[in-house]
C-alpha cells in the first residue's frame, strides 16, 4: 500500500484561499444587491438568459413531440371558456376569430352567443409544402412553430391572413386553397379601397452595399406591400428608405436599445400596421386625404402618416404610447391605436422581470393629428382591465364601439360607444392556461353574401369544415 505526505500547511492556505474567494464573492454580491450596481445587472440577465434558456429547450421539446403547444399558451387571467358576456340581443352580427383552437391554428365565425357557423383550421406545413420563400432559419419546424397574424372575410364567405412572417393566404369559405403568396408577411392585412390588400412585408437583404447607412448587411428590411385581390404585388415600398427619403433617418438610430456592442440591429424598423384612410371619414382629417397611409413602427413608439404612394411623410409622432399595435382612422378625425404600453424588459427589485409584473397596463388611446390632444378611451380603470406586452389589436365597431383583441390574455371583448363592455370571449385551453387569439373582427348583418355555411351546398365537404 503506497503512502502519501500531507502536508499540512498546504491544506490549510487553500482551506483559507477557498474561505476569502466565498466571502469575498459573497461580499461583493451583498453589495451589488444592495447597491444594483452593473454587476448586479450582467449577473441578474445571465440567470435570466439562462433559466430563459431551460425553459425555451423545455417549450420546444414539448412543440417538437406534438405534446404540448406552449408556443401558444398564456396564464389565465380571467374566468370562463367561450362567450362569458353577451349583453346584447341578436343583431344579426358576426365575429371572426383568428387564433389557437382546438390544438390547431384555426379561424372561426361566431354569432354572438357563441355559435361556430364556419372553421379553417389550417396548417403551415400543408398550405406552403415548399418554404424556399423563407431564410433557412426562419422556417418553421412544425405547425406549432408558426402562428397566425392579420387576418379578415370577405363577402363571398372566403378568408384572408397571414401566417406570421410566413406568407399571405386566401380560402374560400371552406377551406379550399384560392392563392398564396409565398413572401415574409406579418403582422396585419386590411383592404385596399381600390381592390386588394395592405400587407407588412419583410425583404432579408444578405449581400451588396448598404442604402441604409449605419446600418450595414445583412439587414432586415420591412416593406409596405400592396396586394390584388388574387394574391399578386402589385407594389412595394421599403419603410426604412421613407425615412431616409424624407430626413427622419436620424430617428433609426435614436434609442440606445438599437445598438448590440458595435452593431446596428438588424432589424432596422419593425413594421405592425399599414391602414388606408377611405374616403367616407377622409374629410374628418384636414391635413390628410383619402387613399393615405398610416405606419406604426413599434421599437420607436412613433406612428406615422405617409401619403399612397409611399413618397411623402404627412404626419408622424413618437408617443405617448409604447410599443403600440394596429392604429386605425376613426370617424371625428382621430386615430385610435392599441397601447402595449410597456417596455420590452423591466428591471425590478428582484432583478429582470417579466413586464406583466410592472405597474403599467395596456390601453385603447387615440390621437388627434390636427390638435395633438390624446386621450385614453379604455383600460388602466377597474372594470377595464387590459393587459398585453407584445401584439394586440382594436377596430372601431360600426356603432362607434371598439372590438379588443387582447393577444395575451388569450381574450377578445366588445364596447360600445360608451365604453361597456357588451361582449366577451375567453380562449381557454386549461384550469389554468388560455390560447392565444391573433386577430378579432366583427362584421354587421349584410356583410356576407352567404346565407348558408354549411360546405355541404357548395357541393363539396372542404377542408374548413
Amino acid at each position: 500500500m503506497l503512502s502519501r505526505h500531507v502536508d499540512l500547511s498546504r491544506v490549510v492556505f487553500v482551506l483559507v484561499t477557498v474561505a476569502g474567494i466565498v466571502g469575498l464573492s459573497f461580499g461583493v454580491g451583498l453589495y451589488s444587491g444592495v447597491t444594483r450596481n452593473r454587476l448586479f445587472v450582467l449577473t441578474a440577465a445571465v440567470k435570466d438568459s439562462i433559466e430563459g434558456s431551460f425553459a425555451s429547450v423545455a417549450e420546444e421539446a414539448s412543440t417538437l413531440a406534438g405534446t404540448r403547444p406552449s408556443h401558444f399558451l398564456q396564464p389565465r387571467r380571467y374566468d370562463g371558456d367561450g362567450v362569458t358576456l353577451n349583453t346584447r340581443p341578436d343583431d344579426g352580427a358576426l365575429i371572426l376569430l383568428s387564433g389557437f383552437f382546438d390544438r390547431s391554428n384555426e379561424l372561426r365565425l361566431l354569432r354572438r352567443d357563441g355559435t361556430v357557423l364556419a372553421r379553417w383550421p389550417v396548417q403551415f406545413s400543408s398550405i406552403f409544402p415548399n418554404r424556399s420563400h423563407l431564410p433557412e432559419a426562419s422556417r418553421p419546424a412544425t405547425d406549432w412553430n408558426i402562428d397566425t397574424h392579420g387576418a379578415l372575410a370577405l363577402p363571398d364567405g372566403s378568408v384572408v391572413f397571414n401566417f406570421e412572417w410566413g406568407g399571405l393566404v386566401e380560402l374560400d369559405r371552406c377551406g379550399e386553397v384560392l392563392w398564396t403568396l409565398p413572401r415574409q408577411t406579418h403582422h396585419s392585412v386590411e383592404r385596399a379601397e381600390g381592390g386588394g390588400f395592405w400587407v407588412p412585408g419583410r425583404r432579408v437583404v444578405t449581400e451588396g452595399p448598404s442604402p441604409f447607412p449605419p446600418f450595414e448587411v445583412p439587414f432586415r428590411e420591412d416593406t409596405i406591400l400592396r396586394v390584388s385581390e388574387d394574391g399578386r404585388v402589385l407594389a412595394e415600398h421599403s419603410v426604412p428608405k421613407i425615412f431616409y427619403d424624407n430626413g427622419l433617418d436620424a430617428l433609426l438610430t435614436a434609442a440606445a436599445g438599437r445598438r448590440t456592442r458595435s452593431e446596428w440591429d438588424p432589424e432596422i424598423v419593425h413594421l405592425n400596421k399599414v391602414e388606408e384612410l377611405t374616403n367616407d371619414i377622409a374629410g374628418d382629417f384636414p391635413t390628410f386625404r383619402a387613399g393615405d397611409l398610416a405606419l406604426s413602427i413599434r421599437d420607436m413608439n412613433l406612428i406615422m402618416v405617409v401619403d399612397d404612394g409611399a413618397a411623402t411623410v404627412k404626419w408622424w409622432q413618437v408617443g405617448p404610447w409604447l410599443r403600440q399595435h394596429d392604429p386605425e382612422f376613426r370617424r371625428g378625425g382621430t386615430i385610435t391605436l392599441f397601447n402595449n404600453n410597456v417596455y420590452a424588459k423591466l428591471f425590478g427589485p428582484e432583478g429582470w422581470v417579466s413586464p406583466v409584473s410592472a405597474p403599467r397596463v395596456s390601453n385603447i388611446a387615440d390621437i388627434n393629428p390636427a390638435t395633438g390632444q390624446y386621450r385614453v378611451l379604455y383600460g388602466g380603470t377597474e372594470g377595464h382591465e387590459l393587459m398585453s406586452i407584445i401584439r394586440g389589436k382594436v377596430d372601431v365597431t360600426p356603432g362607434d364601439g371598439l372590438l379588443i383583441t387582447e393577444f395575451e390574455g388569450g381574450r377578445a371583448l366588445e364596447t360600445d360607444a360608451n365604453g361597456h363592455t357588451v361582449w366577451e370571449y375567453v380562449n381557454r385551453f386549461s384550469p389554468d392556461e388560455v390560447s392565444e387569439i391573433t386577430e378579432a373582427r366583427v362584421y354587421p348583418a349584410g356583410y356576407f353574401e352567404v346565407s348558408d355555411w354549411s360546405c355541404e351546398s357548395a357541393g363539396r365537404s372542404g377542408s374548413g369544415r
